[in-house]
């Protein structure tokens, strides 16, 4: 990519003017007691993270002329979902990792039992915290709905599924299916939520059908080229800049990487980021960070 004509220093702009107050919003909705449930739910939301999904909720309420505060409880939530994901995908049982940003993992430094009570408690307190949103009921119901099915068995968990599933057993089954199975899994295990991030800043902002179905067009195929360019980093990518040691190629997974090699994977990232800036153009310049994270993804490092 040129360089020169990148919009990734407007969409970095975005993350690293959202980051204080988002985080400053997850800390007042976390619990304050000192109980060990509270501790390992903190832990795993302030260690890091470059705040993507909350970020996008506010990107995509601000393209209907959303006021921030209304969506930042629904923010709070598509990050609480994410960090509940990652403590359970570092589970013993799944990828079995033992750093995340940079630190040890939940189950690593509360055991495994409160690593799994601990995402429960995250996923559980996220519905709380979109209803609380400040937005008409239906748009908070509809709001509900969209990150029970993106993040729930029709969304991340389904592709988490398979991922795990094909795990160290896909090498014998035919390239088409694998190719089909990759595809789900890209877009389930990663592009569900991120679509559901957008969707939900949109609903909550009054967006019609036509905006929402841009939106996820634009999600999917973000989600894909961001899982992707993930499976590349992890052979890749400086570990200490990733945070976490890069565990696929030794749990033998089916990856982009592993099926496709590393130039084809790349192309096909190539593909769906041009795709997903194809359709945000919808919105024109209003879109214009949106546009920049799908050029960030293909130049990041960590």
């Amino acid at each position: 990519m040129d360089n020169k004509s990148s919009s990734a220093p407007i969409f970095l702009a975005c993350l690293n003017k959202n980051a204080k107050l988002i985080d400053k919003t997850l800390k007042n909705h976390l619990p304050k007691d000192r109980s060990l449930i509270s501790r390992s739910m903190s832990y795993a939301v302030l260690n890091g993270g470059k705040r993507l999904r909350p970020t996008l909720v506010i990107l995509a309420a601000q393209l209907f002329s959303q006021k921030i505060s209304g969506v930042l409880p629904a923010a709070a939530a598509l990050e609480f979902v994410h960090c509940y994901s990652l403590v359970h995908d570092d589970l013993p049982s799944m990828d079995n990792d033992d750093l995340r940003r940079g630190k040890p993992t939940v189950h690593k430094q509360f055991g495994e039992a409160v690593a799994v009570l601990c995402g429960d408690a995250l996923l559980t307190e996220s519905f709380n915290l979109i209803a609380k949103s400040t937005a008409k009921e239906k748009n908070i119901a509809e709001a509900v709905m969209i990150l029970s099915k993106y993040a729930g068995y029709k969304g991340m968990i389904g592709g988490q599924t398979e991922d795990t599933v094909e795990t160290g057993k896909w090498r014998a089954k035919d390239k088409k299916t694998l190719s089909a199975k990759l595809k789900y899994i890209q877009l389930q295990k990663t592009g569900a939520l991120i679509s559901a991030a957008l969707k939900v800043g949109a609903v909550l902002s009054g967006a019609d059908k036509k905006s929402l179905a841009v939106l996820e067009s634009y999600g999917n195929n973000i989600g894909c080229a961001f899982q992707i360019t993930d499976d590349l980093l992890d052979v890749f990518a400086d570990k200490t800049k990733l945070g976490k040691r890069g565990s696929d190629q030794d749990n033998n997974k089916l990856t982009a990487f592993s099926l496709y090699g590393k130039d084809k994977a790349w192309e096909l990232a190539t593909r769906h980021i041009k795709t997903a800036k194809s359709k945000i153009k919808f919105f024109g310049k209003k879109a214009i960070a949106l546009e920049g994270l799908a050029d960030f993804i293909l130049e990041r490092d960590y």
